[in-house]
Parts: structure tokens; sequence; C-alpha cells
């Protein structure tokens, strides 16, 4: 059975668990600065989720809530427990109490990607057409860009605008 526990701070068990699957499923131009990582757990809008299944930690989620969606900033599994799916029923069970739910992947440029999108939209995102770029989290880098998936329909332009604004002052706004 699934039991889902919110991390609000740094000193919570699970939170090491996180940080430690955090550092290994990111790529480094993906991934918060220590103390913004501090930041945004300080953000009533984000939301640091731990799951597990029958008390052992299989991943989490890192999303964000705003007026009308939700954001999935990071989405991680335990490599251990990958393709048991664990991934699929999260995220479903995600989507029962976040059914406007707005995430990015990464360019269709890999075996990898494309498998990535083909599970995702088995889930019923669709593939936004918008030229997309995500804020970077370090300053020495370049933004980078991604591919804005939505679930249920594709965003409008004003949806999409919302999106945009809500991403770079108030999600990279801890950067």
């Amino acid at each position: 059975m699934f039991s889902i526990t919110r991390i609000t701070n740094t000193d919570e068990k699970l939170y090491t668990l996180i940080d430690h699957l955090y550092a290994s499923a990111f790529p480094y131009h993906e991934k918060r600065e220590e103390r913004a990582k501090h930041a945004t757990l300080a953000n009533p809008a984000y939301h640091l989720e731990a799951w597990q299944f029958d008390n052992t930690f299989v991943g989490f989620i890192g999303y964000w809530m705003f007026k009308h969606y939700a954001y999935i900033e990071h989405l991680a599994i335990e490599p251990n427990v990958r393709s048991r799916g664990f991934g699929k029923q999260i995220l479903e069970r995600f989507l029962a109490t976040h059914p406007q739910t707005v995430l990015e992947i990464d360019p269709l440029t890999t075996d990898i990607a494309h498998r990535r999108l083909r599970f995702y939209q088995s889930l019923g995102f669709i593939q936004n057409d918008f030229v997309h770029h995500h804020p970077s989290y370090h300053a020495e880098m370049s933004d980078h860009k991604l591919i804005v998936l939505s679930s249920k329909q594709a965003l409008s332009d004003e949806q999409y605008t919302t999106f945009c604004h809500d991403l770079r002052f108030v999600v990279m706004g801890t950067v």
C-alpha cells in the first residue's frame, strides 16, 4: 500500500533519501543548489512528497500548486524498483487529485526521451507545440530547451503565458 509524506524541511529522515535520489536522477543543469533547495521548501506553494510502498521508499514528486494547475518540477523513482509500475501508479494517483497538471521533458533527441514521452502520453499527457526554454538553475548556464506536456488537453496561449510567468517568477524565484 502507498503512503505519502510531505517533506517540509531538510531535517526529516525521508529528505535524505529524496536528496540522494535527486542527486543521482537529474543532471546538474536540472538541479537546484543547496541554498535554493532550502528556500524552495519554505515556499507554501511547493510540495515535496516522499512516496513509500509497504514502508519502502520508492520515489518522490516535487511540485508546485498554482490556482488552476499543478506543475511537476521533479519526479524520480528509485533505480532498484524501476520497471515495476511505481512511476505509473504514482502519477495516476497524483492526477486523480491534480487533474490539471503541467510538466516538462527533454527534447526528443534520444530513445529514452521518446520512451519518456510515450509513457506520459499513456497517462493522458499532451505534447504542446510551444518553443519552450526552462530558466537556468545556475547563473553560469543558459536556459535549456524542454517540451511542455499538459494533462487532458493542450495549453491555450493564455495558459502557457501564465505557466511561463509562474515558472520564471515563482518556481525559479528561489534560485
